[in-house]
């Protein structure tokens, strides 16, 4: 997910001298060396966690980290395979948020507050909600309701899908998207698409869709998880993705990804469209831009019912339960969460979760976005539907409004026939879907 900083004085050193493993899962104070690592995905995402490394060993002696990289295609595949063979390899692992149901519901991670990680005022609460398991609101599934709610994971990249636009065409923003496509129409024109639509099957078009289905006043489910996909609202919010929408977009957006977004709105030939953190440096203000100074940034806009719902892509580190370093990992945690550590990051090309980070006016010139995000995390944005049958529902939901941009199908066939699906896939494993 859908969806990359120099040094400034460091926090005094926090000795931390740790154990041999004798002490089993709970390892902690005591002698020798020890070796963390983290199992991270390839890209953006990790770039300030890369840079942070050798100054938690320069300012740590005896405690190396090791990061292992995958790509964001098999990383949740190796973690699951990981977890489910009790396989300590990893002492910390970077886990996209929609995982968390997964890994929360086979018991994979640790709970982190025993080991002295404390929730900070200074980060926003929906952060510490998405790592927390089972979700604290919402629905939440049947297995799940009983158990007792515990922080498993600490949000490292702060990540909430927002809008962007070319300011230097029309200083501001649009409030609504009534507004998004009167603007994309005003705007289309050959070679110059009104609207950037990302539209891949399966997980890139449905992360480009959520938010405009949930600012519609639309879902996948309801609290009680019956599937809403084909109530009005998310029919209306489909029918304006691949009929309103795909008519003042770029061509062939069935095929498109976030890198071709990028580089549309990159070269200067698309108005607007939704991005993520995380694109924003790297690729559309990043080297070989031509619009430069040129591209605003905002909170999703406004639906019809006078909403506009953000929505997170965080990353989070979590320690499994079989690590032999628990608190060696849990001390690097709560190193990366203090605020001169979270400056170091964001300088460094880290995206931070501390409001006053993303706020620091001496960040917002490189970061223009930084803001913004502060208050898309306030806001608070929605999380994706806390279940560990996401990843199916998504394939399903993401292939069928695929099939609709691609002229396949009409935008109440997707609705229906992905709706169809989804309640068969749901009711197989065990939820109550009644409609």
């Amino acid at each position: 997910m859908i969806q990359r900083m120099k040094p400034v004085t460091l926090l005094a050193t926090i000795a931390v001298v740790l154990s041999a493993c004798s002490s089993g899962n709970t390892s902690s104070s005591g002698g020798g060396n020890v070796t963390l690592t983290i199992a991270a995905v390839q890209g953006v995402e990790d770039t300030g966690l890369k840079a942070l490394k050798p100054m938690y060993e320069s300012s740590h002696p005896g405690v190396k980290i090791q990061i292992v990289e995958a790509p964001y295609a098999s990383l949740y595949t190796k973690l699951v395979n990981t977890f489910q063979a009790n396989d300590a390899t990893y002492d910390l692992v970077m886990m996209d948020d929609p995982w968390m149901p997964k890994f929360g519901t086979i018991g994979a991670l640790t709970p982190l507050e025993p080991l002295g990680i404390s929730k900070d005022g200074d980060v926003a609460q929906v952060v510490w909600d998405v790592g927390t398991w089972p979700p604290p609101r919402g629905a939440v599934p049947p297995s799940e309701k009983d158990k007792q709610k515990q922080l498993l994971g600490v949000t490292i990249v702060g990540n909430v899908e927002m809008f962007m636009w070319r300011k230097d065409i029309t200083p501001n923003g649009p409030a609504s998207y009534d507004e998004v496509l009167a603007n994309a129409k005003a705007q289309n024109k050959p070679n110059f698409a009104g609207y950037i639509i990302r539209g891949k099957a399966t997980n890139p078009v449905t992360a480009d869709f959520l938010p405009i289905l949930w600012s519609f006043g639309g879902d996948v489910f309801d609290e009680n998880w019956n599937v809403t996909f084909d109530n009005a609202q998310s029919v209306a919010a489909i029918k304006f993705l691949v009929d309103d929408l795909k008519a003042v977009a770029q061509a062939g957006p069935s095929s498109s990804d976030a890198s071709d977004r990028d580089r549309i709105m990159a070269t200067g030939q698309g108005y607007q469209s939704s991005t993520w953190p995380g694109e924003i440096n790297t690729a559309v203000l990043g080297p070989g831009t031509t619009v430069t100074g040129k591209v605003g940034f905002e909170p999703i806009p406004k639906g019809p019912g006078g909403k506009g719902v953000g929505m997170m892509g965080n990353w989070m580190l979590g320690i499994p339960k079989v690590s032999k370093n628990q608190q060696a990992a849990a001390d690097f945690i709560k190193w990366m969460l203090q605020k001169d550590t979270q400056m170091t990051y964001a300088q460094n090309g880290g995206i931070p979760s501390r409001t006053s980070v993303l706020k620091d006016s001496s960040l917002q010139d490189k970061n223009p976005y930084f803001s913004v995000l502060a208050d898309a995390l306030t806001a608070p944005p929605n999380w994706r539907p806390r279940t560990d049958q996401w990843n199916a529902v998504e394939t399903v939901i993401g292939t069928e409004l695929n099939k609709a941009l691609a002229g396949q199908q009409s935008a109440q066939d997707a609705a229906t026939n992905a709706s169809k699906q989804i309640r068969s896939l749901m009711k197989q494993a065990g939820y109550p879907t009644a409609q």
